[in-house]
């Protein structure tokens, strides 16, 4: 729906297309983040009063453990969100691009050549959710054997 105001906003480029994509991706990161520093543990919260911490040292060892696992929740949707919105501003208005060119396989009859653009795209989706889930699996690495911890299994 904001292509059209980001295409008059920014021009046909690549900076309306990265603006289409922040516009997009901001907001899953940014609302499970203010859903994990909100759903903070209250126990440890009264902990990091007693003991005085505050500033720097409560962000680090309070806050964002607390909030991590959210703002990794909000980043794996923002994948798939993300590859989907820069395929529609490549539609849309560009000159190069996987969307652009699975576009004009369409418009030129070219279904084999179409469908092996959206293959490719499948293809891409897959990989770089894969790579996400190595990636989540390192940062969050202590919260899931907290977790296996809590639950006695091995």
């Amino acid at each position: 729906m904001l292509v059209p105001i980001f295409i008059l906003v920014a021009g046909i480029g690549t900076t309306m297309k990265v603006l289409v994509i922040v516009s997009g991706c901001l907001w899953p990161v940014l609302l499970n983040a203010i859903e994990g520093v909100r759903a903070r543990d209250e126990v440890l919260e009264d902990t990091c009063r007693a003991y005085g911490i505050g500033g720097a040292a409560r962000l680090r060892h309070l806050v964002l453990p607390a909030a991590s696992p959210q703002i990794v929740t909000g980043m794996r949707q923002t994948l798939a969100i993300g590859i989907i919105l820069m395929v529609i501003s490549e539609m849309f208005a560009a000159s190069s691009g996987l969307g652009f060119t699975i576009v004009q396989f369409q418009r030129g009859f070219a279904i084999p050549e179409m469908w092996s653009g959206i293959l490719l795209l499948g293809l891409l989706g897959v990989v770089l959710s894969l790579v996400f889930r190595l990636f989540e699996n390192r940062v969050l690495a202590w919260y899931y054997g907290l977790r296996r911890a809590q639950r006695g299994g091995p």
